[in-house]
């Protein structure tokens, strides 16, 4: 490829207008052309996330335009990104990411003391494993799940593969050599395949990272161990190091704990209802909702500024609200949020945070609302991607 780019693939709308991926090397762009004009504007991919954003182009004629939806684009976003794999090095740089995320999303963390499990940090409690060695002699012990296990999944998580011979084995390796992890993407690939794959599709293809700028790391993940081109001959050009991916990592933290707490969650994330109002308060008291009590969510939280979060309980209904009052002003909505779940549910989920540990409200919450933002997130790429992917639909 040139240093100008290239059209990879291209795809006509109709008369007026055509979708193309174009690249340099890095990650791709999109490409809108104007037929009638005969113009080109490059975007992220991250703006067909919105089936709901509209587009204008300009017609030959003067005054004349042509309007369209995004959701009419998906057929031709499929097509010019199936293209795109088959004709770049994208499967390549792609499997290895899967397998990178895959090992990530498995990384356990040790336990080593009984006490640890009264106060689990907040990095142990975004983990879906635990190398507990807090038993006998401390040398041994086992992976437990730390997430909940319908009965399909119940009979893969066979203890004994899932035993932990001596320290040096508290590993992800160890735990993936187990055929655990494996057995769990056979058995509910819903969950623990296809999450993974149209995770790292996203993350190539220059889709936002749930909501996020991951526009670096995406260059990042394509020139990662690649040369860049010599163009002094006298200068020694050196490879671009490879950082071990992790959910901890700042340049995955936030997509990296909204998987994971969505994998954790999916059960109960359908159940979750996230609606708008000019005054929380007013709207739930009228509905018959009681208020118990009240927290601050710093930025970054449960969104991009600090929160005042009010809870309040309907008895009757058996559902539990949440107001969400936005300290400063926010692009994301127009006055308070309000996050409703049955109380049975938001009960459940404190007890899957917690393997044994105190109840955290403040991080369940959070956790809810990100599993519940990586779901529709999710369900926005997922159809653009699932004809290269590799995805199981069962």
């Amino acid at each position: 490829m040139d240093e100008q780019g290239k059209i990879i693939s291209t795809c006509d709308v109709d008369a007026n207008l055509a979708l193309q991926i174009w690249t340099r090397g890095k990650t791709p762009r999109l490409s809108i052309f104007n037929k009638n004009k005969n113009s080109r504007k490059l975007i992220h991919i991250a703006w067909v996330e919105k089936r709901s954003r509209t587009l204008a182009i300009n017609g030959k004629k003067p005054g004349e335009t042509f309007n369209y939806s995004v959701k009419d684009f998906e057929p031709s976003i499929q097509k010019i990104l199936t293209d795109y794999s088959a004709k770049t090095n994208f499967k390549v740089k792609y499997l290895k990411l899967v397998i990178d995320l895959e090992k990530a999303v498995n990384r356990p963390e040790p336990v080593s003391n009984p006490s640890d499990f009264a106060m689990l940090s907040e990095e142990k409690r975004d983990s879906l494993w635990i190398a507990d060695c807090s038993q006998g002699d401390r040398k041994s012990g086992v992976f437990r799940p730390f997430f909940p296990v319908n009965n399909l999944e119940a009979p893969v998580l066979n203890e004994e593969k899932l035993q932990i011979p001596n320290l040096a084995s508290r590993t992800t390796e160890t735990l993936m050599k187990s055929g655990v992890p494996e057995g769990l993407k056979r058995i509910n690939p819903e969950r623990w395949h296809n999450t993974i794959r149209v995770t790292a599709a996203a993350m190539l293809l220059g889709f936002s990272y749930c909501g996020g700028d991951g526009t670096k790391t995406a260059d990042y993940l394509w020139t990662v161990g690649e040369k860049p081109k010599v163009i002094n001959p006298n200068v020694t050009v050196m490879k671009v190091p490879e950082k071990k991916l992790t959910i901890h990592d700042p340049m995955l933290v936030r997509l990296g704990h909204k998987l994971t707490s969505y994998i954790r969650h999916c059960y109960y994330v359908d159940e979750i209802k996230i609606s708008y109002s000019g005054d929380a308060d007013k709207e739930l008291h009228d509905a018959g909702y009681e208020k118990t009590r009240r927290f601050d969510f710093n930025t970054g939280t449960i969104g991009d500024v600090p929160y005042r979060v009010t809870f309040y309980e309907n008895q009757n209904e058996g559902v539990m609200a949440f107001g969400c009052n936005p300290r400063m002003q926010t692009a994301r909505h127009t006055g308070d949020m309000v996050i409703k779940i049955p109380t049975e549910f938001y009960k459940q989920a404190l007890k899957n945070n917690t393997m044994g540990s105190s109840e955290d409200e403040f991080y369940t919450i959070s956790r809810l609302l990100w599993a519940k933002q990586f779901k529709e997130w999710y369900g926005n790429i997922k159809p653009y991607v699932k004809n290269f992917a590799g995805l199981i639909e069962k």
